[in-house]
């Protein structure tokens, strides 16, 4: 038998985690109770259509080989937001993972990709502009 896997709320999945300033790697759980909590950020590195076709909810696209290109991306260096990084099977978004630590990123995190992904996705565009959801990323306390 395969081993079970249950918990009663986001913050039972969270409750040996600790923020990093080195890329890490999330399982798919421990990534969805940390949005719950509006613990981070979530980029999508995949292409346009990709994102198009269906994506994780409140994720911003920025597609791996348009990147560095983001002017975006100062906001979250200049808060040291902790971001949480996906793209269909978790190789693009662990290259970009890599690729921003080596620019200075900090709190830098790979939950994979969307093939594995058990919450459901949709096609909705987020509502708030994307330094305004960096802005109202809360790390958890305690957690640095």
């Amino acid at each position: 038998m395969f081993p079970s896997f249950t918990a009663s709320d986001s913050s039972d999945l969270l409750a040996t985690f600790r923020y990093q300033a080195a890329p890490m790697n999330l399982n798919q759980h421990q990534a969805h109770a940390l949005m719950e909590q509006n613990g981070a950020v979530v980029i999508d590195v995949r292409t346009p259509e990709e994102y198009h076709e269906g994506h994780i909810e409140g994720a911003y696209l920025m597609p791996l080989a348009e990147l560095y290109q983001h002017h975006e991306l100062s906001v979250l260096k200049a808060r040291d937001t902790p971001v949480l990084l996906y793209c269909r099977s978790g190789r693009r978004s662990g290259l970009a993972m890599h690729d921003l630590a080596r620019l200075g990123f900090k709190y830098l995190m790979n939950m994979g990709g969307v093939l594995t992904w058990e919450y459901g996705l949709t096609t909705d565009e987020p509502q708030l502009p994307f330094a305004e959801a960096v802005a109202r990323v809360t790390p958890l306390q305690d957690k640095f």
